[in-house]
């Protein structure tokens, strides 16, 4: 099917440059295949948001990696953007601006399925979690529910091999959907926790998401779930108080959307006000960001707006002076 792309946009505009970067990826010199993947990356999907050339992009890329044209060293990075596409119809969709977009998007991130499904089974073993991962993504697309199973016998056959962290295994068998409840007492703590947050409605595994919260999470283990679990579980913010202040405390100033910065949200639900005094727990949540070093620069919109969004001043003596 021949493609238009110059009715086609993507981020900066008309995407009559895109077809270029294609045939870039196949007859290209070095030079030229890494401007391709950059384009794709940047301006095809940039930020992981879609345009009406990301779907015509990823069928390309698809036949592309049937046909064994994609040059070698362009075939991981190319699978990497048809997860990114695949993760972008997950997680856009319930947002209308996209409405118009996704359904061709999701229709061509299916096709692209059982291309790259191949590619992890004949993977050389320090490649199978990379391309795991971004298969699990492709497999997470609502219209590929039915396949699930089937891939997670192939990840759960790497898993066994040894082929990468055991917990990184787990998240992908995880969002499979597979029962990983046996693994919650498993001797490797990110294991554990993987398993937990695959289980969030197991009582064993909200006590063991609960009990991390504190401490720095184990390799294989990022914060930013954690803490996104431990809001879901928790009864209110009372209950994870003391864990939220150790993450507030040495968080830094990058946890503004999933880090510190949720669980301030999460304490302020409604923003304080003076008629509305603080609680203990929300005092001593104050209290560990104004020992942060890392949350107070005045020029950090980013930061600003979450204390504003609470109703707190961005203002290091302010809120040490409210906090008491």
């Amino acid at each position: 099917m021949t493609v238009d792309w110059s009715r086609l946009g993507h981020a900066y505009g008309r995407a009559t440059d895109t077809p270029g970067h294609l045939a870039a990826l196949e007859f290209g010199d070095a030079e030229a295949r890494e401007a391709a993947l950059d384009h794709l990356d940047m301006v095809v999907l940039h930020q992981g948001f879609p345009e009406t050339a990301t779907a015509p992009a990823v069928r390309a890329v698809t036949a592309l990696l049937a046909e064994g044209q994609a040059h070698p060293d362009t075939v991981d990075s190319l699978v990497e953007f048809l997860g990114d596409a695949a993760m972008s119809v997950t997680d856009l969709a319930d947002d209308r601006y996209f409405a118009g977009i996704l359904p061709d998007l999701s229709d061509a991130v299916a096709q692209a399925y059982p291309v790259v499904l191949p590619l992890l089974a004949a993977s050389p073993p320090d490649r199978a979690l990379f391309r795991a991962e971004n298969l699990v993504a492709i497999a997470r697309t609502r219209s590929l529910a039915d396949r699930r199973q089937e891939l997670a016998v192939l990840v759960l056959d790497w898993s066994e091999r040894g082929a990468g962290p055991q917990a990184e295994w787990m998240r992908c068998l995880g969002q499979l959907g597979v029962d990983l409840r046996d693994r919650l007492i498993d001797p490797d703590p990110a294991v554990r926790l993987r398993a937990a947050l695959a289980h969030e409605d197991d009582p064993r595994g909200r006590e063991l998401i609960l009990a991390a919260l504190a401490a720095p999470p184990p390799p294989g283990v990022h914060q930013f779930a954690l803490v996104a679990a431990a809001i879901r579980v928790a009864a209110d913010f009372d209950e994870i108080a003391t864990a939220a202040c150790q993450v507030a405390s040495r968080d830094s100033w990058a946890g503004f959307d999933d880090g510190w910065g949720a669980l301030v949200r999460f304490a302020f639900p409604k923003p304080y006000a003076t008629s509305r005094p603080l609680t203990e727990p929300q005092r001593a949540l104050v209290r560990a960001l104004v020992t942060n070093d890392g949350l107070w620069d005045p020029a950090n919109g980013s930061c600003g707006l979450v204390f504003k969004q609470a109703g707190l001043p961005h203002s290091r003596s302010a809120c040490r002076q409210l906090a008491g």
